[in-house]
């Protein structure tokens, strides 16, 4: 009976440490199984985020200047050209306050309509149904800006449309600047082409679950195209980033 017992005994200590040793293994073959995954996933998964993430903003920035910003310009107000006795320029100026506040405007503006794309509030923002024909509605309200395959770090289009998708959302730093960005050429005799482009500068963090990243996302916006009549001074809007090409 001893024997027996003690027999029953070794067995069961065996079978215990068996379980132990499998239970470590299994720990540690999926320790190195998503550490490996993790590698070859999350950077597919950031670079699909930013994609994605500069898509909509470009599309809120470019909706934002055009149809609340463009129509406030006033172009008389806008531009100051002194010219000599001979009616030829001598310089081409912006108007600094002018200049200020539109780029002020600008940056509030499309820090707001972000806020609103952060909580979820995209009834908010102008021209929402316009902006956002390609989105689901439904997850926007919930600030899910899009949602990512996870199949596509294994490039297999069977998988891409089996396995679970990654809902993604952006989170507003706090960063939006704007700039003016000009650029002078000739245009026929004697004359030349301005343009004004207004660069909208927004810094937003990726948020997927367990994963965070920071994206700055550049948009520019033509908001001026003027031809000037007369010769083109070599000085010309005031200091402002500008280019001259023929």
């Amino acid at each position: 009976m001893k024997k027996m017992h003690l027999k029953k005994y070794k067995n069961k200590k065996f079978n215990i440490n068996f379980i132990i040793i499998l239970i470590v293994l299994l720990i540690i073959s999926i320790y190195f199984v998503m550490n490996i995954f993790s590698k070859k996933a999350i950077p597919t998964f950031i670079e699909y985020s930013k994609i994605e993430t500069k898509k909509i903003i470009n599309l809120i920035v470019t909706s934002t200047v055009n149809n609340e910003i463009s129509k406030k310009i006033d172009m008389d107000k806008l531009f100051i050209i002194s010219r000599d006795s001979n009616n030829n320029i001598k310089t081409i100026d912006l108007d600094s306050s002018v200049v200020n506040n539109l780029l002020y405007e600008t940056s509030n503006l499309v820090k707001q309509n972000l806020n609103y794309l952060e909580n979820g509030e995209i009834d908010k923002i102008t021209n929402y149904r316009q902006i956002f024909s390609n989105y689901d509605s439904d997850k926007l309200y919930k600030g899910i800006i899009y949602e990512l395959p996870s199949g596509v770090i294994f490039n297999n289009i069977i998988l891409i449309n089996i396995l679970p998708k990654i809902p993604l959302k952006i989170g507003t730093l706090g960063n939006v600047y704007s700039v003016i960005n000009t650029d002078i050429e000739s245009y026929g005799i004697n004359a030349a082409m301005l343009k004004i482009n207004i660069d909208v500068i927004a810094e937003v963090k990726i948020l997927l679950p367990f994963i965070t990243d920071e994206v700055e996302v550049t948009t520019s916006i033509p908001i001026v195209v003027k031809i000037i009549e007369g010769e083109i001074p070599s000085y010309y809007l005031g200091g402002y980033l500008g280019s001259m090409t023929n």
